[in-house]
């Protein structure tokens, strides 16, 4: 009789896209769909996937899978996917650990090479963006659109039972194929300005994130270790706004309980009327952060003294991965800025998956 290779089966399952939307997608938090700036490319788009399965205990390769063939991710389907694992692993059948990344690549996180050979220990150290202040999703030189390798995604599970028999097997249950959730690992910062028609211009000088707010390095797969923050105020304003866009009623655009995307919907939907109604600076994909992200915004009203506004997220870790944060500044005739500072989250149905995704 032939011997037959044993195959061990992954489900693995990416945040369906607006377009293919039919059921709400279990993520950890529910950041815009479509890039700001250009409305064709999809931030939740997966260009390629690696995967790698480890013993849990002993830290032993159990297998590796590498594909540009990511439509069923991309059409929120999700897919199982088979690798080769040898006979001594089918009959031992040891719980295993499960690592899967997408969009991963030195153009667009800095990583070097992680492949087949890698080690857990080495998976769990080399998988992070990388780059200090300057580099990939940092505070100076900003990203502002999904780059051409997509944005990173990151899913993990551990300490997962491995279960049928050779040559046929599955992470999970004989009922059920365990799923690692693929979520993005950046967040994204945008500040949207406005004032009531006829007031004063109204010029924003400066927009600044204060010190110790970012990591130098994220780990994707949330290696502890201990982090290095940026350790000077950084400039997000990457051009002097003159004046800023006005609209009859700026309070129409305080956030008022929507969905992220239904949220940015509006105030893309007022950026890009034919005179607009607000003025946005971002998106900034930036890495994700335990902090609370604080910051001061700098500018005069009717060419009078340079005037301050601070703005600060409401508590530490509001800025973890895969979220979206909306700093709302607007210009009623009060003398100064009113800023709302927005976490925008919708978590309603979505706690419920934080031990399933082990984010």
């Amino acid at each position: 009789m032939t011997h037959q290779q044993a195959q061990l089966a992954i489900y693995v399952y990416a945040p369906e896209q607006a377009s293919a939307k039919k059921h709400a997608a279990p993520t950890r938090g529910d950041v815009g769909e479509v890039d700001p700036i250009d409305n064709t490319i999809n931030e939740g788009t997966i260009k390629s996937m690696q995967l790698w399965v480890y013993e849990s205990e002993t830290g032993n390769y159990v297998g590796y899978f590498r594909t540009d063939d990511v439509a069923a991710l991309n059409e929120g389907q999700g897919t199982t996917y088979q690798i080769p694992v040898t006979d001594a692993f089918a009959a031992a059948k040891p719980d295993v650990n499960v690592y899967v990344m997408a969009n991963v690549t030195s153009a667009n996180c800095g990583v070097g090479t992680l492949n087949k050979e890698t080690t857990r220990a080495a998976l769990l150290e080399g998988a992070k963006i990388t780059g200090g202040l300057s580099g990939h999703f940092g505070l100076e030189q900003n990203t502002r659109t999904v780059p051409d390798d997509g944005l990173p995604f990151a899913g993990k599970l551990t300490t997962q039972p491995v279960a049928g028999d050779a040559p046929t097997l599955r992470v999970g249950s004989l009922s059920q194929v365990a799923t690692v959730q693929l979520t993005r690992a950046v967040s994204k910062l945008r500040f949207v300005f406005s004032k009531t028609a006829g007031e004063p211009a109204v010029n924003i000088k400066s927009i600044k994130i204060n010190e110790q707010m970012i990591p130098e390095v994220e780990y994707l797969f949330q290696t502890p270790v201990s982090m290095s923050y940026n350790t000077a105020e950084a400039e997000l304003l990457s051009t002097a706004i003159d004046d800023i866009a006005e609209t009859t009623d700026p309070t129409q655009f305080i956030y008022e309980n929507q969905t992220a995307q239904a949220y940015e919907n509006l105030i893309n939907e007022a950026a890009s009327k034919a005179t607009p109604e607000v003025t946005v600076e971002g998106p900034i994909y930036l890495r994700e952060s335990d902090k609370q992200l604080t910051g001061t915004i700098t500018y005069t009203i009717g060419g009078g003294a340079e005037q301050t506004v601070d703005f600060a997220m409401q508590q530490a870790g509001d800025f973890s991965r895969n979220h979206t944060w909306i700093v709302y500044a607007y210009y009623a005739g009060s003398g100064n800025l009113q800023v709302q500072s927005l976490y925008v989250k919708d978590w309603s149905t979505k706690d419920i998956y934080h031990d399933l995704y082990n984010w």
